[in-house]
């Protein structure tokens, strides 16, 4: 299967389909029915063989028991990693106050959640109608944790890997895109041509300004601490799950939480940012 043509299908799909929009149902304002959450997609592929899989068991990458390609197909060949970015429209309303998290965040936080879903099965299916075996990690029975704030199988990290991009101060994951959306993967033993990193270092599209660090409500990110220590999840968790607590709204009674200001108003919200695009 040739990567521009599942990108494609995939473009289609994901523009196309009412549970990429805010469903009346779901609304928590009547003018947000309607609204685009996700533009047009990013895809890249890894070789499932590729070593940067393996040295992503280290005890100060991941975790020893992290799962490689093969643990989740046999015979694994490569592995799809792709990113939805969120609209101007999201990415705008939350950049526009920083001290609430906007309502379209949301929504493109919960309800872009279950898109994301649909975009690992439609990826999934094509590969399948093909004959080729295609598990999404995050949706197998076998995904788990391994210790705090640690899984055996990270987006980011496969995406850095396959080629999207690289890491920023907060952790995020900076693409040619920008840094704002959500990454999912899927592992096959489909032949697919890997994509060329344009990129060596784990943090080469990051240029350190710190304004992530500024924007953040809990301070949880600080530079003095070094790239890979500048981010503390405790105090991000802990604002996260403070926010489930507020007042549901719309119709469908769900519970939302979200931030993301550490994706917004920043030199890499919508690219990669150049060397001298940086703030403070």
């Amino acid at each position: 299967m040739e990567l521009k043509a599942l990108q494609a299908r995939t473009m289609a799909f994901l523009l196309g389909h009412p549970s990429n929009r805010v469903t009346d149902e779901d609304a928590m304002r009547q003018d947000l029915v309607g609204m685009q959450m996700y533009d047009a997609p990013l895809f890249a592929v890894g070789d499932a063989a590729d070593p940067l899989f393996e040295a992503l068991r280290g005890e100060t990458v991941t975790h020893p028991e992290y799962a490689l390609p093969g643990d989740w197909v046999t015979g694994a060949r490569s592995v799809v990693s792709f990113f939805l970015p969120f609209t101007e429209r999201v990415k705008a309303s939350n950049a526009a106050d920083m001290r609430r998290v906007s309502d379209e965040w949301l929504h493109a936080r919960i309800e872009g959640q279950a898109m994301l879903k649909l975009v690992h099965d439609f990826v999934m299916d094509a590969l399948r109608a093909e004959g080729f075996a295609a598990v999404a990690p995050m949706l197998d029975a076998r995904f788990r944790m391994l210790a705090p704030y640690c899984s055996n199988w990270s987006e980011r990290h496969t995406a850095f890997v396959c080629g999207l991009g690289t890491f920023g101060l907060s952790k995020g994951l900076i693409t040619e895109k920008g840094v704002a959306g959500r990454f999912g993967s899927v592992v096959t033993d489909c032949p697919i041509t890997p994509t060329l990193r344009a990129y060596s270092g784990v943090y080469d599209y990051c240029t350190r300004c710190g304004q992530c660090a500024a924007n953040c409500p809990v301070r949880c990110i600080d530079p003095a601490r070094g790239e890979d220590g500048a981010k503390a999840h405790p105090p991000c968790s802990k604002y996260l799950q403070a926010m489930e607590r507020l007042p549901v709204r719309g119709k469908s009674q769900k519970k939302r939480y979200g931030c993301g200001k550490c994706q917004v108003a920043t030199p890499c919200q919508d690219g990669i940012p150049t060397r001298t695009s940086g703030i403070g």
